[in-house]
């Protein structure tokens, strides 16, 4: 039963007329439907995941400026935001393969001049006090034990005034406690960095101001999804389940785990049990 309502349809209402048909000799349910299936076909116009580069552009970013990307894997980002905006961009990543893949995107980029990329933790990022006009944080502080020194080596690295722009994908109300335990079981996340309230305390604890929120739900996914620019997470779950053993013994038991719960990640977006949302945090 949907969570808005408390009462169940009837049999007589759905199988009766919806008066959806174009016209009365289509009314019924096969009109109906058909009626129906056209209108959720139509777009609601979703914002694409690189809207986060508005938010930045926001914050009045351009040449001269000097901005971090935490967690920026292999620099595309950087790049984008160099590109977009002509400013100087960081990328800052604990993963080797991602910084040498990096260095070879950034050496043969029209932008790759105003990038760089190391290898750093948001736990102790490779920079001096207050260099930084801003920081970009997205879908990587589930993977944070502790937020409390992650947030303030964020602090510390940008300049007086400076801000951070943070996306992450949080619980909602909708979220089971044993499917949030399984999912962040399989993605390596920790359970509690998914709480909206711990999220928002931490950073004020650790300092920040919260500027603003743009709730973005499922915009991204649905995005995605019209783009396909993201594969069809639904049938990846189904042939994952229903192939068990032999795709656990085709792909590893790490690779089959990291794909179910990436998918599932998505398709919770997608039916509101997570929700994504980007934050700016401002330094005093």
């Amino acid at each position: 039963m949907n969570e808005m309502w408390s009462n169940p349809v009837s049999v007589e209402a759905m199988y009766g007329d919806w008066g959806l048909g174009a016209d009365e000799g289509e009314a019924g349910v096969d009109g109906d439907f058909e009626a129906a299936v056209e209108i959720l076909a139509r777009s609601l116009d979703p914002r694409p995941s690189k809207s986060i580069f508005d938010t930045i552009g926001a914050l009045g970013i351009g040449a001269g400026d000097t901005v971090l990307d935490i967690g920026g894997r292999d620099g595309l980002h950087a790049l984008a935001m160099a590109g977009r905006f002509g400013c100087r961009a960081v990328a800052v990543d604990p993963v080797e393969a991602n910084v040498t893949r990096g260095l070879e995107l950034i050496a043969h980029h029209e932008h790759g001049h105003l990038v760089e990329i190391r290898i750093g933790t948001i736990e102790q990022i490779p920079a001096e006090d207050g260099v930084y006009d801003a920081a970009l944080s997205r879908d990587m502080l589930g993977h944070i034990a502790d937020p409390a020194p992650a947030f303030a080596e964020c602090l510390r690295v940008l300049r007086p005034g400076g801000a951070m722009v943070v996306h992450e994908v949080f619980a909602t109300a909708l979220l089971e406690p044993e499917e949030e335990r399984r999912l962040c079981a399989d993605i390596a996340t920790y359970p509690e960095r998914l709480s909206v309230a711990g999220f928002e305390s931490d950073v004020q604890s650790a300092g920040f101001s919260i500027e603003s929120l743009d709730l973005i739900g499922s915009e991204w996914s649905e995005a995605s999804q019209e783009s396909g620019a993201a594969p069809n997470y639904l049938l990846q779950v189904s042939r994952l389940r229903r192939a068990r053993e032999r795709l656990l013994e085709e792909l590893g038991e790490v690779p089959y785990r990291v794909m179910y719960g990436n998918a599932l990640w998505s398709i919770y977006q997608l039916i509101g049990k997570l929700e994504s949302r980007v934050y700016v945090l401002r330094k005093p």
